[in-house]
């Protein structure tokens, strides 16, 4: 890979979408170096090819965990900077398996008090660092892809108890406002939550609005409070509150 596929790969998680007159400005390069570049990136799966450029391919995986960190990192952290100032010292919360929800976690380090059950292994050491909170991990099969405990003994644990938040995150959001993911174990474990929470809080990037995935988890009018960095199109179904940082 030479180094313009790897910034165009870069632009496209960020954005959902490049373009081949963009593309040729950015670089400075003649616009056939880009179509070859994209047809280059389409070949490999890493990219689909549309009209005037090409956009993140469709599919039934997930990108990888480290290379989903690094993306859009600075939005994600003004995402999880908000979401966490909703939390109130003391209350029982859920955070979900995602690196926006890993965000969020970093964000709760200074809140006192709270009770935290987490499936999202990355985010234990986190939220252990202030002593004052009690971290619970819930069971499950750990996937190897991410450190997330999921399946059903991972929602056997989420409804031991009930929660004043939820906070999940999501692969791909579409116009009707349904959300979606990759991992049907996942998304029981995500369903379970925002039944057994009294709101929840979906935390996702406008990179969400571009992409698709196969299973369904909930539909945003079941969200209580939707946190993002750019307004999304126009949903069918919106939620209680939104929330753009």
């Amino acid at each position: 890979m030479n180094f313009r596929h790897a910034k165009i790969l870069e632009l496209a998680r960020t954005e959902g979408k490049v373009t081949v007159d963009g593309l040729a400005t950015e670089f400075g390069v003649t616009l056939q170096t880009i179509r070859r570049d994209l047809s280059d990136l389409a070949e490999q799966g890493r990219l689909e090819r549309v009209h005037g450029g090409a956009i993140l391919p469709s599919g039934l995986r997930n990108i990888r965990y480290e290379d989903r960190r690094r993306l859009n990192d600075e939005a994600k952290a003004r995402i999880g900077l908000a979401c966490a100032n909703e939390v109130q010292a003391g209350s029982s919360i859920f955070i979900g398996i995602g690196t926006t929800c890993e965000a969020v976690a970093r964000a709760l380090v200074h809140h006192e008090g709270l009770l935290v059950m987490t499936n999202n292994l990355n985010a234990v050491p986190i939220l252990s660092a202030n002593a004052s909170n009690r971290v619970m991990v819930s069971g499950g099969a750990l996937r190897h892809a991410d450190a997330g405990l999921v399946g059903a003994q991972a929602a056997a644990s989420v409804r031991m108890l009930k929660f004043d938040l939820a906070v999940i995150g999501c692969s791909a959001l579409d116009q009707t406002g349904d959300l979606f993911d990759y991992d049907l174990d996942e998304v029981i474990v995500s369903q379970t939550v925002i039944e057994n929470s009294q709101a929840t809080a979906l935390v996702a990037d406008k990179s969400k609005f571009s992409r698709q995935a196969p299973a369904r988890i909930a539909r945003m009018s079941d969200i209580a409070l939707f946190v993002t960095d750019g307004a999304p199109p126009q949903l069918t179904h919106q939620p209680n509150r939104m929330v753009t940082v």
